[in-house]
């Protein structure tokens, strides 16, 4: 994980747009997070594949929140624009925490966003600034039992750097000018 890091702190260095910046971040989830090798617990339902998703869901008003950098949504859901009340993303915005979903089949309240697969193992990490809620980074498989604490750890990680880099890159700018078009 070390070297993920440090890899991806180098290659950050060189982009100065905030959204590129956030893509590089969830691309990074995307193709580390989970335990994808020698996993006797991963469970995948019939026709289902062994398909991962990341993005950005950053907040843009009291009520919504958009998907930025988006890695393995539908190319329809490039700014998806879903409620800030919605689902176990909201519970993150209320409590400011991180979350781990192991098996998403035994959370009843468990709400579809992507379109591109069921999640059946999730994680999800806060962005926050001093005590202004940002947005979150959101990790998935379609398999089950895929998302443990390492991959809480290695997304809250990443999570930290993605607020210095959004804030640090003019995001909040830039967030403006995506309410605008998008809201």
């Amino acid at each position: 994980m070390n070297l993920i890091i440090s890899n991806l702190l180098k290659k950050l260095t060189l982009i100065r747009d905030p959204e590129k910046a956030l893509s590089l971040i969830s691309n990074t989830a995307f193709k580390n997070i989970g335990v994808r090798k020698n996993n006797s617990k991963k469970i995948l339902k019939t026709g289902e594949k062994d398909l991962y998703a990341c993005g950005f869901f950053l907040i843009i008003n009291k009520n919504k929140q958009i998907l930025i950098a988006p890695q393995n949504y539908g190319p329809e859901q490039n700014y998806l624009i879903i409620k800030t009340n919605l689902g176990h993303p909201a519970w993150v915005i209320q409590n400011k925490l991180p979350l781990l979903l192991k098996n998403t089949d035994q959370h009843k309240s468990f709400v579809k966003i992507l379109a591109t697969f069921r999640a059946g193992s999730v994680v999800y990490s806060p962005m926050v600034w001093g005590n202004r809620f940002i947005g979150q980074i959101i990790c998935a498989s379609q398999a089950r039992n895929v998302m443990n604490e390492d991959s809480l750890n290695f997304l809250n990680i990443l999570a930290n750097i993605a607020i210095l880099e959004w804030i640090n890159k003019g995001g909040d700018k830039r967030l403006k000018l995506l309410s605008r078009k998008f809201n």
